[in-house]
């Protein structure tokens, strides 16, 4: 059996959400998108954490009602398609490795400004199955700021409020596109293990957004991972050359740095205006599980980084 992929990171809910109502589904052939329900069969993704992604002028109260809009899109799916799996506790993921059922998905929010500052919303959202929370998009919300803003802020009293809160309900923390300060702060503060959703090595590719070295080792030290990102400007300083090539290259970098422990896959396909060349949808996921058995690792490493380190974390905090 082919080994299936685990994609910690798509924004494919924001773009049905533009979408007339009676075409907002996922297993509907969307092909001005980079993904939907028919190529992720043809790419073996079978579990998808989808972001819930407002963009900053929707902060708010606007920001709320549009991450409900996105998460319902998913649940009409769930209500209609019985192989479809909306993961809200470990148990639903206890069988993922024997059951035949097509996807686990998974909600998890990108920038916390829909919580309104409010932490009352934080329950709102758990009770609607989301799991997961980025706590900053690239700009300053009540939780700390982002990468493209230019401080050394820490989190704030709502944002340390928030990641207590998390931890007690057993929500995953994210922090990609938080800046280094509220990351190191969040990484001390939080006793669950800690994701980097969709990233990758400063080493190969210097973008604010990929983690330096002493960032990957304090993931490692943490028990978390980074899923590797197929943004082009991500991967390769020319971007209109990035390719599955450099994916690869920021696979192997991360794995000889920190372990194959460490690492997953986080695309942020539909949420990138470009991909590498190879990587064009989200069918060519076996593409990268190929070039890595060609490059002797090992089937049990594959799987780790395929979704075995996505269930271990998700397992772990999910109650």
């Amino acid at each position: 059996m082919p080994i299936s992929i685990a994609d910690c990171h798509a924004d494919t809910l924001s773009r049905l959400l533009i979408l007339e109502d009676d075409a907002q589904s996922l297993t509907l052939p969307q092909l001005r998108h980079q993904s939907d329900l028919p190529r992720m069969r043809q790419g073996q993704v079978r579990l998808q954490v989808f972001s819930i992604f407002t963009m900053p002028y929707e902060a708010g109260h606007y920001g709320a009602v549009r991450s409900l809009q996105m998460m319902q899109i998913y649940r009409n799916d769930v209500a209609k398609h019985s192989e479809l799996v909306m993961v809200e506790s470990a148990a639903d993921l206890a069988d993922y490795e024997t059951s035949d059922k097509t996807l686990y998905g998974i909600f998890s929010m990108e920038g916390a400004s829909p919580l309104c500052g409010d932490i009352k919303m934080l329950e709102v959202f758990y009770r609607q199955g989301l799991r997961a929370i980025g706590l900053t998009w690239n700009h300053r919300n009540e939780l700390a700021d982002g990468l493209g803003v230019q401080s050394n802020y820490g989190l704030t009293a709502f944002g340390r409020q928030v990641v207590t809160r998390m931890n007690e309900l057993g929500m995953v923390v994210d922090l990609a596109h938080i800046n280094e300060a509220g990351f190191w702060e969040a990484m001390e503060l939080s006793r669950d293990p800690i994701i980097v959703s969709h990233a990758d090595a400063k080493a190969l590719c210097g973008h604010r957004r990929n983690m330096s070295d002493a960032q990957l080792d304090a993931i490692k030290s943490n028990g978390g991972f980074v899923g590797i990102c197929f943004s082009p400007n991500f991967l390769n300083p020319k971007p209109t050359e990035a390719s599955l090539d450099d994916v690869v290259r920021h696979i192997d970098y991360i794995c000889e740095r920190i372990g194959p422990d460490h690492v997953a896959f986080g695309s942020d396909y539909d949420g990138i205006e470009t991909t590498p060349i190879g990587l064009e949808d989200v069918s060519k996921f076996p593409s990268i599980l190929e070039r890595l058995d060609g490059l002797g690792y090992s089937q049990a490493d594959i799987t780790k980084i395929a979704h075995g380190n996505v269930l271990r974390i998700y397992r772990q905090v999910l109650k």
